[in-house]
């Protein structure tokens, strides 16, 4: 038997990645239904055919030689090519398959990327996610994750970055609170008003008039670290937040919130994707990011200017902040 015919006898190449990865005849012939002596007697025609030993037989079990290793590091680059172009295949006829293992870095990454996952799902009804969401300051940062989304690049070797942008904001209220206390005109009135305002950020909201860039200092009744919990309060009617557009689109759309500002709001928070550098990413990777970016990097319509437009004698005047 030649060296190529050798190689290319797939059934004992199984073999002895399986005996390779349990280390044992006896457990490799249970995975593969048949006897270990007909698992010894394959790796060893497979041994003979190429000259030299795979593996130490002892009392302990199955130890690779050096040549035996290689091999099967070989091995496992081949199977891992198989199962690439089987997955890139299945893409073609049914769409993204399989785990898609997403990582959030930070509030702001968190809140702008769960609406989307959840849209991405709608999309790709052959593909499962999972979605964990780590702190700034707490991120166990784990190679297994496809997708890493954050504003700074993770310790990770071999990821490479998709940088998205800014992470667009918003500054909203409810009807009931405009309607209670005002809805402020000009951003340097946002002093008079109750702003719930993120724990973790800086408590001067950005804007830029013109040619010139504001910062207003805002103060409220309440902090949080969660952009959920900020969307919510700001929904009962409890002050104005600033806040990830896509953390509020449906709210906006549903107009229980109302954007303020729009035209003049700045966003200096960034978000990148972070994934691994690879020639053929797998399509569930590649069209997720896809996906990502072309959806935080869609321009959206600025709301009409309403209070700008509304006489100065019609406007509330903004109730003292508890």
């Amino acid at each position: 038997m030649s060296l190529t015919a050798a190689l290319r006898d797939l059934n004992k190449l199984n073999t002895f990645v399986r005996v390779a990865e349990r280390r044992s005849f006896t457990r490799a012939a249970a995975d593969l239904r048949t006897t270990p002596s007909v698992v010894s007697k394959h790796v060893k025609e497979l041994e003979e055919a190429l000259g030299f030993t795979l593996l130490n037989r002892s009392t302990h079990g199955v130890v690779l030689t050096e040549a035996g290793e290689g091999l099967f590091q070989n091995c496992l680059q081949m199977l891992d090519q198989i199962d690439e172009y089987v997955v890139d295949r299945r893409n073609l006829q049914t769409g993204p398959y399989g785990l898609l293992r997403v990582q959030t870095v930070g509030d702001h990454a968190r809140a702008v990327m769960a609406p989307l996952v959840v849209e991405f799902i709608r999309r790709s009804p052959g593909l499962r996610i999972h979605l964990i969401a780590e702190t700034a300051s707490t991120t166990a940062y784990d190679e297994g994750f496809d997708v890493v989304a954050a504003s700074k690049k993770p310790p990770l070797p071999g990821f490479t970055e998709r940088a998205i942008g800014p992470i667009r904001h918003v500054i909203c209220a409810a009807p009931d609170y405009f309607e209670r206390c005002g809805r402020p005109s000009d951003p340097r009135m946002l002093k008079e008003h109750n702003c719930i305002t993120d724990i973790s950020a800086s408590k001067e909201w950005p804007f830029r008039i013109g040619a010139q860039q504001l910062l207003v200092e805002v103060k409220g009744s309440l902090l949080s670290n969660s952009a959920i919990v900020l969307a919510e309060v700001a929904e009962e009617g409890l002050g104005i937040v600033r806040i990830p557009y896509h953390a509020v689109k449906a709210a906006l759309h549903g107009k229980t919130l109302e954007a303020i500002f729009e035209t003049v709001t700045l966003s200096p928070e960034h978000l990148s994707l972070f994934f691994p550098k690879s020639k053929n990413l797998p399509a569930k990777t590649a069209n997720f990011i896809d996906f990502v970016h072309a959806s935080l990097t869609a321009e959206e319509p600025p709301a009409r200017a309403r209070a700008a437009a509304a006489p100065a004698a019609t406007r509330k005047r903004a109730r003292p902040r508890p």
